[in-house]
């Protein structure tokens, strides 16, 4: 009988796109993220992260089964997110790994791990939040302060102030309402591409001037009525399609 339910148990998992290390790495799991199991092979899972639904495969060596009511407790428990570069646990074997800023340290009970170092789960802090990624470097499908894409930076960030959004930038943009530009609060999300109609980057707003997006790293750039403009090279890297509040 095929386990139903798991728990990101390592600091950082990544899912692929198809059952093999050569593939591409579309997302990843936090640590204390939990999931359902939707297909099982000899060495690959097909799973689906409870938070966004977003799925993709997993190696079976980085797979951690967990029962259903831990699963439901989880899912039904106010989160705690890490907050802390250096923050850690410590399992019942007394070995420490180290937590990613936005892991998912409520699960420790399920994991029989104790957290060291600064937590978080308030709402409103969006721009202080997101301050703490600046350098970050940019990586396709990541999820952490070690590696994050744009729509990546926006979903953690979001999701540790306690608002849920999709994982990619084209289904976030289908969430929240539509803004002008003078309607523009600290937290805004601003959406960018090639045309009007694609959405291929996502931004948060510091204000109507600034944007902190992931660009090679995470920085903070100018934000115009045409789009991102470079603040070296004062050149617009991304067009502008629309703003959107949550």
């Amino acid at each position: 009988m095929m386990e139903k339910y798991g728990i990101c148990a390592l600091s950082v998992v990544p899912v692929r796109e198809k059952p093999s290390s050569k593939k591409e790495m579309v997302t990843q799991l936090l640590y204390g993220e939990i999931y359902s199991i939707i297909e099982q092979k000899k060495k690959w899972t097909k799973i689906s992260n409870n938070f966004d639904n977003y799925s993709g495969w997993i190696n079976n060596s980085q797979l951690t089964f967990i029962k259903q009511k831990d699963f439901y407790n989880i899912a039904n428990r106010k989160p705690l997110y890490c907050l802390d570069f250096n923050g850690y646990i410590i399992d019942e074997k007394k070995q420490k790994t180290l937590i990613p800023i936005g892991g998912v340290i409520s699960s420790c009970q399920e994991l029989n791990s104790t957290f060291f170092g600064k937590s978080f789960n308030q709402k409103n802090k969006i721009i202080n939040t997101s301050k703490k990624f600046i350098n970050s470097p940019y990586l396709w499908g990541g999820r952490n302060q070690y590696g994050i894409d744009c729509s990546g930076f926006s979903q953690i960030v979001y999701m540790i102030n306690g608002i849920t959004i999709p994982r990619d930038a084209s289904q976030q943009a289908k969430y929240g309402i539509k803004i002008d530009r003078d309607e523009i609060q600290a937290g805004n999300l601003a959406f960018f591409g090639d045309s009007k109609k694609k959405v291929t980057h996502v931004g948060i707003l510091i204000n109507d001037k600034k944007i902190i997006h992931a660009f090679g790293k995470i920085r903070i750039d100018n934000f115009t009525s045409m789009g991102i403009e470079n603040i070296d090279s004062k050149k617009i890297t991304h067009n502008l399609i629309e703003i959107r509040k949550y």
